[in-house]
């Protein structure tokens, strides 16, 4: 069996690990692209021309991709993909190469739990952006997601920009037991960078926390 070479876009270099130890080595090889100067012009975008300035950036940085030779892309940022939105014009920039949004897998994984959960997130600038996609992406099958959002403490999300990952993944586990102990319905990490709180928090609670990681390791089987 071939190994499958995956082009990875973040906008954050402590994304790179949970794709290096989360996938089949055998499979899949990974190259990866750290842009973190695009959330930065997200962030501070003022008007639609900058937000279209961004979005021919990232659809350059497809291409450059593209022509390193990868069979998939994935990207794992969530302020990139809604940027991109809707990731089939983006298939003019990659020749049809495919493009995997880290949030659609998990999307699924999350609708086949119901129409409610907790949506928890360390980082606030992904809500606005993640939810809406989720949304959109349950009216399509027909569905209408009822699902509340939680935020964690501003400060848990610094750490992880700081380089303190011990620490940060040590709130987010906090955070998310916190969250499970309160919620009548099923919590949801619905950031890359919560994998390993999630992890634990499934270890010593014997909740299922679903994660981006979980669910695109199950997608990416349709590469091989």
């Amino acid at each position: 069996m071939a190994v499958k070479r995956l082009g990875c876009l973040h906008a954050h270099h402590s994304n790179i690990r949970y794709l290096e130890e989360g996938l089949d080595r055998e499979a899949f090889s990974c190259l990866h692209f750290v842009d973190p100067g695009a959330i930065h012009w997200l962030t501070r975008a003022a008007s639609e021309a900058e937000t279209r300035q961004v979005q021919v950036k990232l659809r350059g940085q497809l291409e450059w991709i593209v022509g390193c030779g990868v069979d998939a892309i994935v990207i794992t940022c969530t302020n990139y993909i809604a940027a991109l939105s809707p990731l089939e014009q983006t298939l003019e920039a990659t020749g049809g190469i495919p493009v995997i949004a880290i949030d659609e897998p998990w999307f699924d994984e999350l609708l086949k739990l119901g129409d409610e959960a907790v949506v928890a997130f360390t980082n606030p600038a992904t809500v606005e952006g993640t939810m809406e996609r989720l949304h959109t992406h349950a009216k399509l099958q027909g569905r209408a997601f009822k699902g509340q959002t939680a935020v964690s403490d501003p400060g848990c999300f610094e750490l992880l920009l700081q380089g303190r990952e011990a620490a940060y993944a040590e709130q987010a586990e906090a955070f998310l037991l916190g969250l499970i102990e309160r919620a009548s319905a099923p919590v949801a990490a619905a950031q890359l960078s919560m994998t390993d709180a999630a992890a634990r928090v499934e270890a010593s609670s014997g909740a299922r926390v679903l994660s981006p990681m979980q669910a695109l390791r199950s997608r990416l089987e349709g590469l091989r």
